[in-house]
């Protein structure tokens, strides 16, 4: 079943009872900032600085998430010049024309201690080259592109042309996710009226071939604001199966049909922003996925000894999601409050045909699945202290659910009907979390946090099924019995991190952090039949820790290396029912299980000059499974003991590039190369073989100002890939093998202001020798397109 979605995954969960004694801490005083030394600041950027190209990403990325128009921290804004320049409660902290004594640009810099933006907690720390940018915008009078208005000008954006594909148009689709032919349509559309300058209307999408976006925006600063949506794309798949060669196939299976789905959302928001009120938001999403897709369980294929499951297969999918949600965020005395709810209404119908099912020649599966769940979060967070920050919540979910499931099987010319009118389950999780962050303590910072996680789960079911005893001999004995179904889940678990941070080394910044988990999870599963019962109570006992230490140091001008070392554990120990029902020791021999990962990584960054930049990343990471077995009857499963399962090898080699060989030439590339080996324990069986392969990838861009009004672009893309098991003799060979080519090429024009044109050729190469070219095509694009800016 799927968790209520929307939830923010970062929101962090706390019990409400814990906020009272946040709030008795609320009055607690901050440090006065210490002097600022100018001297640690970077020079100022030496170029003409440019808002939209420069600025403006700096402050989406990384101060408007604080500092935007909805309920902005210290009631500083920087969405706009006049609100930049009046400050907030702490004052003016731009002063135009004198980026050195500018409060904000100390702060960037973190030359204020207690004081840093963005807050350790909150984001990265800008780089020197984005603090210079800054100073230098400052400098030079704080331009804003849009200074005698704050929106920008009204656009449209035409484009027109069309794709040939010769060979598979399906892989093609898949690949590009757009249909071959006649292309057109808008490709982007802006409009924005400012009645008063409190009030902002935006409408923006764009419409092209099965691609449809619009959003309605309308905004009032400190009052509140209006969106709603819709959107709706295609997604394509290949229909195309596996590929084994004669005397299974002469060539790879096809269902030679089209398949795709219609992903779409739309959506309506209605949030209140009043100054020193809550932030609220009254939201309604309705999502949906509707069509045919690709599935991997693949129908049976060939005849006799030849028989192998590539066959290719498809699922027929209606899913349908309303979500209702509540937004509250508030600040009380420095505590920060945050609560998201959702209610969430499901539906999902699913229709599966796979020829290969128990041998047979026919199976035909469908299941209808609804569900309510409900889930809110609470999250609180405090600066007790200059030096102490806090932060935890709690959520509570709870889902009730209703499926149905209908198989129908045919063997030996026989039909089987399976069906299960009625499944109900109820699942409750309760969830709490605690974190804090110390420091800076004479360069050292510590993090650390602690969750606890309860889930419990109860489903019930009854219908008529396949007997749990069965042979595939003719005339087939799958024969229908009444069945009642009941599994129960309990899963209780609790984790630690802590994270240390010390920056007093010069030029040089250590890190380490651990994650630690303990996990309890108590499952029982009951298929109870006339002609036998399956009875299975497992119960499973997890141990986790995942640990990385690494730095990042810049001795020298230009250059700076980072590096880090990660290691990876996860015991699992299975007690199960013994002896198991129904008897032979199957699936219930698993004793335990043990998966260690060791990974590490390097990377170089070398400026040579400002003309040359390269990067150098280096990572290896290796896994083992162990695993233990109880012996089984027949031994042939398993005859016991403890055994390499399996053994897992990557490496990955990348060297990027940006070179400017004069003002008007720019190119930059990657290339990326990596080995894969993964080894599974034999018992001396052909049938399985190492699967390794290799993969190597390619990027790179150009582009050069041909005039002053003209740029000539032009891209590389090429990837490969060798997959595989040599095991056409005794097995199914699995893997694949693939290279892809991508040429780009294009010219922009701006003739006036207003209006611009460009155009654009693509070329796309792909060949799979694994599906015995099946899935090869070569695909030609022209495209043009034509921008008109109307303010």
């Amino acid at each position: 079943m799927k968790r209520c979605r929307n939830i923010r995954a970062h929101a962090i969960p706390w019990p409400y009872w814990l906020s009272a004694g946040l709030l008795l801490f609320a009055g607690c005083p901050l440090a006065s900032a210490a002097e600022v030394d100018v001297s640690k600041l970077p020079p100022q950027a030496r170029d003409i600085i440019y808002f939209e190209r420069d600025i403006k990403p700096i402050l989406e990325k990384s101060c408007l998430r604080c500092h935007g128009p909805e309920k902005p921290k210290s009631k500083y804004r920087l969405d706009n010049r006049a609100d930049a320049l009046k400050g907030g409660e702490k004052g003016v902290d731009i002063l135009p024309g004198n980026s050195a004594k500018s409060p904000l640009i100390h702060y960037v810099a973190y030359l204020v201690e207690d004081t840093e933006m963005p807050p350790v907690s909150k984001g990265d720390q800008l780089t020197t080259n984005q603090v210079s940018l800054l100073r230098a915008w400052i400098d030079q009078g704080l331009i804003w592109d849009d200074s005698t208005s704050s929106l920008p000008p009204d656009s449209i954006t035409l484009v027109g042309g069309g794709t040939a594909v010769k060979g598979d148009t399906h892989k093609f689709r898949e690949h590009s996710w757009i249909k071959d032919g006649a292309y057109g349509g808008v490709e982007q559309f802006d409009f924005y009226d400012q009645p008063d300058p409190h009030t902002v209307i935006k409408l923006s999408g764009h419409a092209l071939p099965n691609d449809y976006q619009v959003g309605v925006f309308a905004d009032r600063s400190e009052v509140g604001f209006i969106h709603s949506g819709w959107q709706q794309f295609r997604k394509y798949y290949d229909d195309t199966g596996g590929y084994r060669p004669a005397p299974t196939t002469l060539s790879a299976l096809s269902l030679n049909r089209e398949l795709y789905l219609h992903n779409g959302k739309a959506w309506m928001d209605f949030g209140l922003t009043l100054p020193n009120w809550p932030r609220m938001v009254v939201g309604y999403e309705y999502d949906y996925r509707h069509g045919d897709e690709a599935i991997t369980s693949w129908g049976a294929g060939g005849v006799g000894a030849n028989l192998r499951s590539i066959a290719p297969a498809s699922k027929g999918i209606q899913e349908d999601v309303h979500v209702i949600k509540f937004d509250l965020d508030h600040e009380i005395q420095g505590v920060t409050i945050e609560d998201r709810f959702r209610a969430e209404f499901y539906r999902l119908n699913t229709q599966t045909t796979n020829l290969a099912a128990r041998g047979a020649v026919g199976n035909n599966t469908t299941e209808g699945n609804r569900y309510f769940q409900g889930a809110n979060t609470l999250r609180l967070e405090k600066q007790f202290y200059p030096w102490l920050l806090c932060s935890g919540g709690y959520l509570y979910s709870r889902l009730n659910a209703d499926s149905t499931f209908a198989d129908t099987v045919t063997a030996s010319g026989l039909a089987f009907l399976s069906r299960v009118p009625q499944i109900t389950l109820e699942k409750e999780s309760h969830v709490f979390n605690l974190n804090a962050l110390a420091g800076p303590f004479d360069g050292l910072t510590a993090t650390a946090g602690a969750q606890s996680e309860w889930t419990r789960q109860h489903a019930f079911g009854s219908g008529n099924l396949n007997s749990i005893a069965y042979t595939f001999s003719s005339p087939g004995t799958l024969a229908v019995n009444p069945a009642t179904l009941m599994s129960d889940y309990d899963q209780n678990s609790v984790s630690e991190t802590l994270a240390l941070r010390y920056t007093k080394i010069p030029f040089t910044v250590l890190f380490a952090e651990g994650r630690f988990q303990q996990q309890r999870i108590g499952q029982s599963e009951s298929d109870l039949q006339a002609s036998g019962n399956f009875l299975e109570n497992p119960l499973d006992t997890i141990l986790s820790s995942d640990m990385r230490a690494g730095f990042n140091t810049s001795p020298w001008r230009g250059i700076s290396f980072s590096a880090h070392y990660r290691r990876h554990e996860e015991n699992s120990h299975y007690d199960t029912n013994l002896p198991p029902q129904p008897a032979g020791g199957y699936p219930g021999f698993i004793g335990s299980r043990d998966v260690v990962t060791d990974e590490v990584e390097a990377k170089l960054v070398w400026h040579l000059s400002s003309r040359l930049h390269t990067t150098f990343t280096y990572q290896y990471v290796t896994s083992d499974y162990w695993t233990d077995t109880r012996a089984t009857v027949p031994a042939n499963i398993s005859p016991g003991g403890n055994l390499l399962a399996g053994q897992y090898q990557s490496q990955v080699y990348s060297f990027g590039t940006t070179v400017m060989p004069c003002s008007r030439l720019t190119l930059s590339g990657t290339f990326a190369y990596q080995p894969t080996v993964m080894t599974t324990a034999t018992d001396n069986s052909a049938a399985f073989a190492p699967y390794r392969g290799n993969i190597y990838s390619v990027i790179a861009n150009g582009s050069y100002v041909l005039t002053k009004n003209t740029d000539l672009l032009a891209s590389y893309a090429f990837s490969k890939a060798d997959f595989g098991q040599n095991n056409f003799a005794a097995g199914l060979p699995i893997g694949i093998v693939y290279q892809q080519h991508g040429v780009q090429a294009g010219l922009t024009h701006r003739f006036n202001r207003d209006l611009s044109a460009g155009l654009q050729y693509r070329f796309n190469y792909y060949e799979e020798p694994s599906s015995g070219s099946a899935n090869n095509y070569r695909a030609h694009a022209l495209l043009a397109s034509m921008t008109f800016k109307f303010r």
